[in-house]
């Protein structure tokens, strides 16, 4: 029974975000490598979502598209050299794990285009939400393998996100999402 809760909990957490388009969709940058905006989108004829960077002018000058859902954009200096990064939660299978599921893609605004630094299957345990911090570490809530939640400081490490600790493990859903939302 309490597993089914759980379950139920689960469902309810992830599928409230996973059928709207997140609020938080434009982004004011100003940085050494890039001033203006980047703006996310939702394709109306395909599942999927359009980044696009705009300069100062408000002229676009980049874009991508992806053809999965999102549930959470943000921008940080991840790996801390200066240029804010466009960090993109996004609900997908991937090569080496087919089950759709929460993923993080970081990309680099380099020379006004939008490359990606970072296209990463899978954080530690399984991935629910994240939000960045001022000092460009990913903070995560992820269900561990016991059903339970935690929450993980990640920071850039030359390749990609390392887990610099758990600042809480192995707690109740309530318990992670009122500390994960202040």
């Amino acid at each position: 029974m309490k597993n089914l809760i759980l379950v139920i909990l689960l469902v309810g957490l992830s599928c409230s975000k996973v059928n709207e388009f997140p609020a938080a969709n434009e982004f004011y940058i100003s940085d050494k490598a890039f001033r203006g905006h980047v703006s996310f989108s939702q394709l109306s004829s395909v599942s999927g979502f359009r980044i696009q960077l705009n300069d100062h002018n408000g002229r676009m000058i980049d874009h991508k598209i992806f053809r999965y859902k999102p549930y959470r954009f943000d921008t940080a200096d991840v790996d801390q050299d200066g240029s804010t990064d466009i960090i993109v939660g996004l609900i997908k299978p991937t090569h080496f794990d087919p089950i759709e599921s929460k993923r993080l893609f970081i990309l680099q605004i380099k020379d006004n285009h939008i490359i990606p630094m970072w296209l990463g299957s899978k954080v530690c345990q399984e991935l629910v939400d994240f939000k960045t911090s001022s000092n460009g570490h990913i903070v995560t809530l992820e269900q561990t393998t016991k059903g339970n939640f935690a929450i993980g400081d990640y920071f850039w490490q030359s390749f990609g996100l390392a887990l610099d600790n758990y600042q809480y493990n192995e707690i109740s859903l309530s318990d992670a999402k009122q500390i994960f939302n202040n």
